[in-house]
């Protein structure tokens, strides 16, 4: 597990639980979070289709959010569930 140090506490130091790998990356579900900066989704959708042929994935969700700005709670439940991990681009 990797520590992340944050530069406005002098002395906490928090870790972060990552989610489990995969064992196999045959058919898995991919989401893709797109930002609106230009090409963000040409690029993420050219990942996807590699991954896609290289192991059998499949493109699920595309989620489009304005650039600065977290995703919406609605946003991140249509990520759930319905893919195994999401790729968030930026473009440019």
């Amino acid at each position: 597990m990797l520590g992340i140090l944050d530069p406005t506490i002098a002395t906490a130091r928090e870790t972060i639980d990552y989610a489990p790998r995969p064992q196999r990356l045959d058919g898995l579900r991919i989401g893709l979070v797109e930002n609106t900066k230009k090409n963000s989704e040409a690029v993420l959708r050219a990942v996807a289709a590699r991954l896609a042929q290289a192991h059998g994935m499949r493109l699920e969700v595309v989620v489009h959010k304005p650039q600065r700005a977290p995703l919406k709670e609605a946003q991140v439940a249509g990520l759930k569930g319905r893919t195994d991990f999401a790729i968030a681009g930026v473009g440019d």
